[in-house]
């Protein structure tokens, strides 16, 4: 089963990979600087929000994005197998 699903990620278009790839390192860049913000926020409920909704936000932002790549992946599948036929 793990075998399967590791041969398909490697599958994947070079698109795909390059969106997953930027969108790990933006994702891992905005949790960075939320995790600062709730760090130094010593007493500003403000900063700590915002740190907090910013940890949020790279976390759905990354699942979006990964979600978005294999969608266009599998778009890709179908369409390359449709001009086949």
């Amino acid at each position: 089963m793990v075998k399967k699903i590791v041969t398909r990620l490697n599958s994947i278009n070079d698109f795909s990979k390059k969106i997953i790839v930027v969108a790990s390192i933006i994702s891992f860049a905005l949790c960075a600087i939320g995790i600062c913000l709730v760090l130094c926020s010593s007493g500003a409920i403000t900063l700590y929000m915002i740190g907090s909704n910013m940890i949020h936000t790279s976390i759905v932002l990354y699942a979006q994005f990964i979600v978005g790549s294999l969608f266009i992946d599998l778009v890709n599948t179908i369409w390359d197998k449709r001009d086949d036929d």
